[in-house]
């Protein structure tokens, strides 16, 4: 059932709204803890198996349920409480996290265990991710919503800092059962600060509309919104260039060219969350006057130092170029984000959110399997990225001609 807020509550500043501070706190435990949990579950297979094809299966086994279950996520995420969806989500991964838990202390985990792990996370973050994105317009009002998204954001680039730091360090001294109970923690503290969000239950004696009904008219609500169609076919060929070749490929470089441990890999991963932070601070400082414009040159900055990450020759110039390009991609992704929310109707919110990730995503699993399979056979992986910055730049460049997205004003 739809849930929403009085209108009385959503004229209340940002953070004297007592449910959007609820998913704020909830928000801070549910990313980093997810992040602790990631880059351990990322070095114990780099520990446990040599063959780095099963190190990019990690990511693939993420994300294909992910995709496959987006769109069911959005539609799920329009017809009941998306409090309870998330709370759902949080426990579910806490539980997951107990399980391989479970396995290392009777010394018996594979890397197939983690991969499974791995496709159940995929599951949970397909429901998760259209319920979290759809509560935040719900929450606030429209002139608040850049700024809310960008203290969200926040919360999500706080991950890669507090993460991979904390999860790097647990790893170092208390080893994999460590990092893995803490991560267990935040994430059970994310699941109760969740519950405690209040919201009003829409009263609606009229009859819903089938499943089915709900996505044809979500799909075709997007098909015939011009900015939907522009930024999802942008982002639906960025994904397969930037996604696997920078998510397998740093983890790969810090170990086998750069020779790094735990330690190394967590301060890459915290350089990541820094520029994230910082981005997401100044979108909560400021109100772009020409978003679009932004979010475009943005997007070739990106993609010029993602082909100067691949000559990367140590740790710390990895990480400074990391945090100059998640820096650069805030002001990408929380633009595109505020744009959909504003120009979508609040009942379609869901759908328009899953959709905008199924779509834009859906070359991310064949992008892992492709950037696996060249490792595999020989291909270096700086060489992967090099030529992938080289077309995520030319594609950036190309869009400079969409006045669509150019002419956008918040």
């Amino acid at each position: 059932m739809e849930a929403v807020v009085e209108k009385e509550q959503m004229k209340v500043p940002v953070f004297k709204n007592k449910n959007f501070v609820l998913l704020f706190i909830s928000a801070i435990f549910s990313s980093p803890g997810y992040y602790v949990y990631l880059i351990g579950a990322e070095w114990l297979m780099l520990s446990i198996n040599d063959n780095r094809f099963y190190f990019g299966m990690l990511f693939f086994a993420a994300s294909i349920p992910r995709l496959l279950l987006l769109t069911i996520g959005g539609l799920i995420a329009d017809r009941f409480n998306k409090r309870t969806i998330l709370f759902c989500s949080d426990l579910s991964r806490a539980i997951l996290i107990g399980i391989l838990i479970g396995f290392l202390l009777t010394d018996s985990i594979t890397a197939v265990h983690l991969i499974i792990l791995a496709a159940c996370f995929g599951i949970s973050d397909a429901f998760s991710y259209p319920a979290m994105n759809s509560l935040t317009p719900i929450l606030l009002n429209e002139e608040q919503l850049q700024r809310g998204n960008s203290f969200m954001q926040m919360t999500t680039q706080i991950s890669p800092i507090l993460g991979p730091a904390l999860g790097g360090t647990l790893i170092a001294l208390l080893g994999f059962e460590g990092v893995f109970s803490v991560s267990l923690a935040m994430l059970l503290l994310a699941s109760i600060a969740v519950l405690f969000i209040r919201l009003k239950e829409e009263s609606d004696e009229a009859e819903k509309p089938s499943p089915w009904e709900d996505f044809k008219a979500g799909w075709n609500y997007a098909r015939k919104n011009e900015l939907v169609v522009s930024i999802v076919i942008m982002a639906f060929f960025l994904n397969f260039f930037f996604a696997g070749p920078l998510a397998i490929g740093l983890p790969i470089m810090v170990k086998d060219i750069f020779q790094g441990d735990a330690v190394s890999l967590a301060t890459v991963q915290t350089a990541m969350g820094i520029g994230a932070l910082i981005g997401a601070i100044l979108l909560a400082s400021i109100k772009l006057k020409k978003p679009g414009y932004v979010m475009i040159i943005s997007l070739i900055t990106l993609g010029v130092l993602y082909t100067v990450t691949g000559f990367s020759v140590n740790t710390l110039i990895m990480a400074g170029l990391v945090a100059a390009m998640t820096f650069t991609t805030q002001l990408v992704n929380i633009p595109l984000i505020t744009m959909l929310q504003q120009t979508t109707d609040k009942k379609m919110i869901g759908r328009m959110m899953s959709f905008l990730m199924t779509v834009s995503t859906g070359f991310v699993p064949v992008s892992f399997v492709v950037t696996s399979v060249l490792i595999a056979i020989g291909v270096g992986i700086q060489s992967i990225m090099i030529v992938s910055g080289i077309i995520i730049t030319l594609i950036a460049i190309y869009n400079l001609r969409n006045k669509k997205i150019l002419e956008f004003k918040f």
